[in-house]
């Protein structure tokens, strides 16, 4: 029995390029990095939280609450958006486009919320006491935290969104675009028929020499 089955050619995926290997590297440790900050700041606010149980708050205790609120929905985002950076690093490194256009997406939001993160006050309770009593709070709190704890909240806080800004850069250039293109069937390239025989049988034409009985 013969028959014929149809291929069309089409190009190989290119390799990996080395600019989308560090932008996939820098989202993912961009990530991590605000993984880290976000229990690194609430370790942070405590050591406040503590030095100001001895001092009598005067005010906007209401208004601390409610803004407490609304940094503890930001953090939910902020880790949510980290999560899916990971996983979109992961995907952006297989070269799938839809990822590139989802971090392109999730990347700045993740950007703004580690901003506002680091302008954060390291002040948290400035509502609710005066200037006098947040600086013998401070004087405290500071006695009490490591010293490597503010710099280190610092450098993670700025370097996260500075890593997110570069590597979405990288993922625009003209070399990245050639990996992440759709590549599989290509209509440039022609259909090719190739003969197939069940076991036994001459490859040939029919009415050929060779097919022939």
């Amino acid at each position: 029995m013969t028959g014929t089955a149809t291929h069309r050619g089409g190009p190989a995926r290119p390799p990996r390029p080395r600019i989308v290997t560090v932008s996939c590297l820098l989202l993912a440790l961009a990530a991590v990095a605000e993984l880290a900050v976000l229990p690194l700041t609430y370790w942070h606010q405590a050591f406040f939280e503590t030095a100001a149980e001895s001092f009598e708050p005067e005010s906007g205790v209401a208004f601390a609450a409610v803004g407490s609120v609304a940094v503890l929905g930001a953090d939910l985002l902020t880790a949510v958006l980290a999560i899916g950076l990971l996983v979109l690093s992961a995907v952006n490194a297989v070269g799938v486009n839809g990822a590139r256009i989802a971090s392109w997406v999730a990347a700045p939001l993740f950007a703004c919320c580690a901003t506002v993160g680091v302008a954060r006050s390291p002040r948290p309770l400035s509502f609710m006491y005066s200037d006098e009593n947040l600086d013998r709070i401070t004087a405290l709190a500071r006695d009490r935290m490591p010293e490597w704890l503010e710099p280190l909240l610092f450098i993670l806080g700025v370097g996260a969104p500075l890593a997110v800004t570069v590597a979405l850069v990288l993922l625009a250039l003209p070399s990245a675009n050639a990996f992440f293109r759709r590549w599989g069937v290509d209509p440039a390239y022609p259909e090719v028929s190739v003969p197939m025989v069940s076991e036994g049988e001459p490859i040939g034409r029919p009415d050929s020499p060779s097919g022939r009985e």
